[in-house]
């Protein structure tokens, strides 16, 4: 038991100093996101990430 409890303690430490984000989408909508990020090599959390700075840094200019 102790040693599933350490496995996760380093994640567990990286993610408390994170906020989680949920949207909700038309299914068709993720479903077509979901497979251009794949066909381009990407993921639907970096693309996120990437929208987020990109909005960060126009807003804040």
């Amino acid at each position: 038991m102790d040693e599933q409890k350490d496995k996760y303690t380093a994640q567990k430490k990286y993610l408390s100093q994170k906020k989680q984000l949920r949207v909700w989408a038309d299914t068709d909508k993720y479903e077509r996101l979901k497979h251009a990020a794949s066909a381009n090599g990407d993921s639907i959390y970096s693309i996120i990430t990437r929208y987020i700075d990109a909005y960060l840094d126009e807003s804040e200019a």
